[in-house]
């Protein structure tokens, strides 16, 4: 038996991640990058000095990847990890006890040569209710996974 067939149309929700964001999470975030010796992300007083904060903030690449998570999730990693594409913009700072919410919509299914382009938009928000990123995201998912064209 194949692939799951799925059917995806504008306005369907794509099942959010929620994250605790934790300053140990962001450590080692931090240090899977190659990331060693204080910033802005690991140590409070260089955040000071750095950014004028009284406490650390999680890196925008910590949230991008989340983003990828959420939507290797949807689509499968199989479909995602070759044609898929995530561009998130940064809004307020992510900071260490925080919540996030990362959810998307369905915003366009377009047919392409090699099946239909997905595409969705991306929201994130803090535990307030504050929007911390928004973007875009897309796969190219094989007609296999579409219904056919009436």
């Amino acid at each position: 038996m194949g692939r799951l067939e799925r059917n995806y149309q504008v306005g369907d929700d794509v099942p959010s991640v929620v994250k605790e964001m934790t300053q140990e999470a962001i450590n080692l975030f931090e240090a899977s990058a190659g990331q060693t010796g204080p910033s802005q992300f690991t140590d409070e007083e260089t955040a000071k000095e750095t950014l004028g904060t009284s406490g650390t903030v999680a890196s925008g690449r910590m949230s991008l990847t989340f983003a990828i998570e959420m939507l290797r999730k949807y689509f499968g990693a199989d479909v995602f990890n070759h044609t898929g594409m995530v561009d998130l913009r940064f809004l307020r700072p992510v900071r260490p006890g925080h919540t996030i919410t990362f959810a998307a919509t369905v915003t366009d299914v377009t047919r392409e040569a090699n099946g239909s382009r997905v595409s969705v938009e991306i929201k994130v928000q803090n535990q307030n209710g504050d929007t911390t990123g928004i973007g875009k995201g897309s796969a190219v998912v094989p007609n296999a996974y579409l219904p056919p064209e009436e």
